[in-house]
């Protein structure tokens, strides 16, 4: 985590520091940061995970580390990490397709200028002085309809992959901390042995703020959508 929080850091900075910008640029970085934010608080209840399930059985440690294993059958905090990571990825990605537009134009400006010799020497004064080189830029995304129908698709991946993390938290992760008893019965350990997860409240808490930040980002991402698509499209 302490990681992730690390990697974080030089992101932000090129949010602050770009050149190029686009219309909800900083709201999704904002989203991305409170994403993370809110992973890292989730993250508290679940560290000691193993510790906190218990079983009755006294006697035989064995049988309560498999049973752990069998009701916690993927590691929820790795997924939960992943799925960060990858929303950070469709993030980043229009910040990768907005550098190359920037980067294509520049250039194109460069051919259409050309080098300027004063006294023999070549100079590049013209090209440095246009506004590509010296100030922002915001995309026009009236003409550049390929950079919107991009930002669009950046968008709904956005929304699938929370609508698809809000599903997994609410359909499968809350229930395995609903505070029901847990039978458990294996051929290695036929029991059947009763257990329970310590500070279930606490826990379900944490996927309650990780599955309201989702679903506020997947209400906004279509709603954005449909702004873009009447701003852009239908109204030109």
């Amino acid at each position: 985590m302490a990681m992730l929080l690390s990697g974080l850091v030089p992101v932000v900075r090129s949010a602050i520091e770009a050149t190029t910008h686009y219309r909800g640029r900083n709201l999704w970085f904002s989203f991305l940061g409170v994403r993370l934010v809110t992973l890292y608080i989730s993250h508290m209840p679940w560290s000691q995970l193993d510790l906190d399930f218990h079983c009755n059985i006294t006697e035989n440690e064995f049988c309560r580390r498999v049973c752990f294993d069998l009701h916690f059958d993927m590691s929820f905090m790795m997924l939960w990490n992943f799925t960060f990571v990858v929303f950070a990825l469709s993030v980043l990605l229009m910040e990768i397709f907005t550098y190359q537009l920037r980067h294509s134009l520049w250039k194109g400006h460069i051919r259409q200028v050309g080098p300027v010799e004063i006294n023999g020497n070549i100079s590049l004064t013209e090209v440095q002085e246009h506004p590509l080189a010296s100030n922002d830029m915001m995309i026009n995304f009236h003409k550049q309809r390929s950079m919107l129908a991009i930002y669009m698709l950046c968008v709904l991946a956005r929304a699938v992959i929370e609508g698809s993390f809000l599903a997994v938290l609410l359909l499968w992760h809350l229930p395995k901390v609903d505070s029901s008893p847990i039978l458990c019965s294996t051929l290695s350990c036929p029991g059947p042995y009763q257990c329970l997860v310590r500070a279930s409240t606490e826990k379900r808490m944490s996927i309650y703020t990780m599955a309201s930040i989702s679903g506020s980002i997947v209400v906004f991402s279509f709603f954005f959508m449909i702004y873009s698509c009447c701003h852009y499209v239908v109204l030109g």
